[in-house]
């Protein structure tokens, strides 16, 4: 599956309520892409991977971002980005994802627990 089919299915599913949406491939994507990169700083083992914001949480600040490992493989994040320069050490929180259909059971179950 798709990152667009995951995402279409859960809005299928949950309505006008479900708070993820994807992320266009525009400035938006730019934005949250520097954002992580200026939160998480040049020392983290992602700021200088290629990484794109894939989609966002309305209800708060997190956000799903894919990179790429060494054989090509997505793998995918889930950042709560603080909008804050001055993070302290483990900060922004983050999980990792080894593939689409373990962010889709994580995001659904999130939904679910805290929304429904």
């Amino acid at each position: 599956m798709t990152e667009e089919e995951i995402f279409y299915n859960l809005f299928e599913k949950y309505g006008e309520d479900f708070n993820w949406h994807m992320v266009p491939l525009s400035q938006s994507n730019v934005f949250l892409v520097e954002e992580l990169k200026k939160e998480i700083g040049k020392r983290h083992f992602l700021y200088n991977k290629k990484i794109w914001a894939v989609a966002k949480c309305t209800s708060n600040d997190d956000v799903l971002y894919v990179t790429s490992e060494k054989l090509g493989t997505d793998i995918y994040y889930i950042f709560h980005l603080t909008y804050s320069h001055q993070n302290i050490e483990g900060f922004p929180n983050y999980k990792k994802f080894k593939n689409i259909q373990a962010v889709k059971e994580f995001i659904e179950q999130s939904f679910v627990q805290n929304y429904i």
